[in-house]
Order: structure tokens, then sequence, then C-alpha cells
């Protein structure tokens, strides 16, 4: 199975439900801020770039999610395994996985360097 433990599947579908909605509540609540100065708005993209990665490992949990129910459904997933593995799907998932992650430490790294060269 690509999870064995159904308390897992269930865990990680709530955490990705969490994650998306969390993620796009504080989008939504920084798109909205007003800035005073550069430095804020600044800042403010900053947030606003590093809640769309978090959102996107959002994306992913759940893609997981629905990939684990799938497979565990048809309970074929060593037969599955190589034709998984070589699908679209799994592959886009792992496009957003690295964009999430990558993105994420770049974001990080670029508000580390702005607000300590201030």
């Amino acid at each position: 199975f690509l999870i064995q433990s159904k308390v897992v599947v269930v865990l990680t579908g709530i955490l990705a439900i969490s994650i998306i909605f969390m993620n796009l509540t504080q989008i939504k609540r920084c798109w909205s801020m007003v800035c005073s100065t550069k430095i804020k708005q600044a800042e403010r993209i900053y947030l606003i770039n590093l809640f769309s990665h978090d959102l996107l490992m959002g994306l992913y949990l759940g893609g997981i999610v629905i990939a684990a129910l799938t497979i565990q459904l048809n309970g074929k997933y060593c037969l599955m395994e190589s034709a998984w593995r070589a699908s679209e799907f799994c592959s886009v998932l792992g496009v957003v996985f690295s964009a999430s992650a990558h993105g994420s430490l770049l974001t990080v790294t670029l508000m580390s360097i702005t607000r300590f060269s201030l």
C-alpha cells in the first residue's frame, strides 16, 4: 500500500484540508493589507509568496491521500507500483512537492537577507 495505516491517511487528509484553509485565509488577509512603507510592502509580498508555497504543500498532501485511497480501494499497490510511479499524477505530485519545498526555502532565505540588510 502507498500508505498502510488508515489512521495516517485520515490524519494526512485532515492536515491537508487544514493547511489549504489556513493558507487561503492568510493569503486573503495579506492581500487586503495596506502598507505604509516599502519595507512593509516587501514583507507582504514575501508572506503571500510563502503562504502560496505552503498552500501547494496542502495540495500535495491532498493528492497523496487521494492516490492512497484509490490504490487502497483497489488493494493492488504491489501490482500497480511501477504504473503508479510512471503515471502523470505521480509526476505532477512530485513537481508540486518540489516547488513547494524549494519555494518556501527560497522565500524564507530572501526574507532573512532582507531583514538582515536593513
